[in-house]
């Protein structure tokens, strides 16, 4: 069944209610829910919504729940992979809400953050990466990810939950979190390049890690860390978003990137 997908259902009532009412969702609302599996987020949902669209790449499984709402005229059952899929024009904006799989989970985090189509998202996540999401700079979980998810969104947590809430039982804990769409402008491929390359090589100063994988020379690399006014012994997770900004801008400055 869905363990092939990486999923574990989601069997607990209560976290389940918990989930849906962060989403804070009224009758004039789309809602989106990547992989609903067997439902349980589902009928929370369907009650209190306008829309409802699920996204379900396993075919066994979206069929029960075609079956299970064939009634319900607010209620679509898509068959597709979310990561291949075009949502239409009819359902936007629209509210996100998923049980992530773990093995997916950032892949598909990825897809959607820089969308505007979207105005807030309740994910579950396993709790290793909810870390890295609401990570701060200076902290072991900050790294691309957090900082890439913290300029599209604000994050909120909202509770977490441990193995037993789910069969099978996998095994580590899992995290929800809220996030709440900036609508802010596509980050510039140069800027994201920056802070993938200073986090190659996360253990090493922001000195030798750029200048290691850009093979670059030190002094040249150093030069621009004093024209950004960054400390070169610092290390990647150190700096924040502005600091990789006034770096990419250098870097792209003296052709380096």
């Amino acid at each position: 069944m869905r363990q092939k997908w990486g999923q574990n259902f989601l069997i607990d009532k209560n976290i389940a209610d918990k989930i849906v009412s962060s989403a804070e969702l009224s009758k004039d609302d789309t809602v989106i829910e990547i992989g609903p599996g067997k439902g349980i987020l589902t009928s929370f949902i369907v009650p209190l919504v306008k829309r409802y669209v699920a996204v379900e790449i396993d075919k066994n499984l979206s069929e029960k729940l075609k079956s299970k709402y064939s009634d319900y005229s607010n209620v679509k059952i898509l068959n597709e992979n979310y990561l291949d899929i075009i949502l239409p024009e009819t359902v936007k904006p629209y509210k996100i809400i998923s049980n992530l799989p773990y093995s997916a989970a950032t892949v598909m985090i990825d897809r959607f953050l820089p969308l505007n189509e979207w105005t807030s998202a309740i994910i579950m996540v396993q709790k290793e990466v909810g870390d890295r999401i609401i990570a701060k700079k200076n902290t072991k979980s900050y790294g691309v990810f957090s900082i890439l998810t913290q300029y599209y969104t604000a994050q909120e947590f909202v509770l977490e939950c441990g193995p037993k809430s789910f069969y099978p039982q996998p095994k580590v804990s899992s995290m929800v979190i809220k996030l709440t769409n900036k609508f802010n402008p596509l980050l510039d491929k140069s800027l994201i390049t920056t802070i993938k390359t200073a986090f190659q090589q996360r253990r090493k100063t922001i000195l030798n890690s750029i200048s290691n994988v850009l093979k670059k020379p030190k002094k040249e690399i150093m030069h621009i860390l004093h024209l950004a006014k960054i400390a070169p012994e610092l290390r990647p997770e150190n700096l924040s978003f502005e600091d990789y900004k006034s770096l990419t801008f250098l870097l792209k400055k003296y052709r380096i990137i």
